[in-house]
């Protein structure tokens, strides 16, 4: 799978727009927890998320940890709260991007998660745990646990992720945004992706514009040969092509997109070898419609790729996206694997997925990429960017 490196901080631009992800989106998500809770026969769940991987926490909250992590507590009955590894500072900041009313600082997420439990009358309550990026330290979940020695907990780390394959109209609306905003910084990126210009410069130059057009984070991974993390010691000048792999976050929403930026003097190779992974992409989005097999965009991508399709597959040609870069649904459990995820309702598609596709060749010591994101629709795939998979 395509991996590109995270942030320890994410430092760009973080708000809740109350208007395009309401109170009541979470409020129905929380009622449906809730009665699964009570299939379950949990009085509440614990639920950590961190900058890395705050999917399951924001889903009930809209919060997502800019650097360390938290834990969302949630009885069945009354109000949720925010344990946040911040300073108490910066609670002020962090109670606007969430509905949740209680929100508090902490140092120790595991003791003091364990006394407000028992703070909640809580400490002979069967308790369902959730951490599904499994970031949470050992130590910590294990002082939590040592401190509510009389109840019982049971690992539910895949709760959710029945209920985030599909997306509801307000999050095909924020992926949507996402997708604008992509489409718009690859179309900026042109202006400085220039022959004789060093691939550090146009890196930053890239990051700078996402972030001056409101991305929360980027991923970014370009290069000539090979697709590269940013890195100051990337002083190679562009010359023939560059290939770049883009992802970014906006209201708390991933878009992906891969795009060949061919240069000047590029030979008739590369373009020839770009315009196979556009049509590759084509055929695949052809896939994309409900209820067809997940292994179809594989046979495809076989078919069309041939002797490219073995270095195409490592990078991972298509997974699902959301409030996770990588998530459910999977072509396979190596896939999911690779990335840490949970294969779960991977076997066929369906309305109201979201996807990223992507085509990665190697060729002649040279490397391309085409990529986009797309919503599942009765009529089939759309490009949460507004492109044609050619595009």
């Amino acid at each position: 799978m395509i991996f590109a490196r995270h942030s320890v901080l994410k430092r760009g631009c973080s708000t809740w727009d109350p208007q395009q992800m309401p109170k009541a989106e979470f409020q129905a998500r929380l009622d449906r927890t809730r009665r699964e809770m009570a299939q379950l026969d949990l009085d509440a769940l614990a639920i950590y998320g961190d900058n890395y991987s705050f999917a399951d926490i924001c889903y009930l909250t809209n919060y997502f940890p800019k650097v360390r992590g938290g834990l969302a507590l949630v009885p069945r009955e009354g109000a949720l709260t925010l344990l946040l590894n911040i300073g108490s500072r910066d609670v002020p900041f962090a109670k606007t991007l969430t509905w949740v009313d209680d929100v508090r600082a902490s140092q120790q997420l595991g003791a003091d998660g364990a006394k407000l439990l028992k703070d909640r009358g809580l400490e002979n309550a069967r308790l369902g745990w959730v951490d599904s990026g499994r970031g949470f330290p050992l130590p910590q979940l294990d002082e939590m646990k040592q401190g509510l020695p009389q109840a019982t907990w049971e690992s539910v780390d895949t709760m959710f992720q029945p209920a985030r394959l599909y997306k509801s109209p307000r999050e095909i609306a924020a992926m949507n945004a996402a997708g604008r905003l992509l489409n718009e910084i690859c179309r900026g990126a042109a202006a400085f992706i220039k022959s004789g210009r060093k691939e550090f410069e146009v890196i930053a130059d890239i990051d700078r514009l996402a972030r001056n057009l409101g991305a929360e984070d980027i991923r970014i991974l370009a290069g000539t040969q090979r697709l590269n993390p940013p890195s100051f010691k990337q002083t190679a000048q562009l010359t023939s092509h560059w290939a770049v792999y883009l992802a970014v976050q906006h209201e708390r929403y991933w878009a992906e997109a891969g795009r060949t930026y061919i240069l000047a003097d590029a030979s008739g190779k590369v373009q020839s070898v770009y315009r196979r992974a556009q049509a590759t992409l084509a055929a695949m989005v052809k896939q994309l419609k409900p209820h067809r097999p997940t292994a179809d965009i594989e046979d495809v991508a076989r078919r069309e790729l041939g002797e490219f399709y073995p270095t195409a597959a490592v990078y991972g040609l298509a997974n699902g996206i959301g409030l996770n870069l990588w998530e459910a649904p999977f072509l396979d459990q190596d896939d999911a694997h690779q990335v840490g995820a949970f294969l779960v309702g991977s076997e066929r598609f369906d309305e109201n997925m979201t996807l990223a596709l992507r085509v990665v060749i190697e060729a002649a010591g040279n490397i391309v990429i085409s990529g986009d994101s797309f919503h599942l629709t009765t009529a089939g795939a759309h490009s949460l960017m507004g492109m044609s998979a050619n595009g």
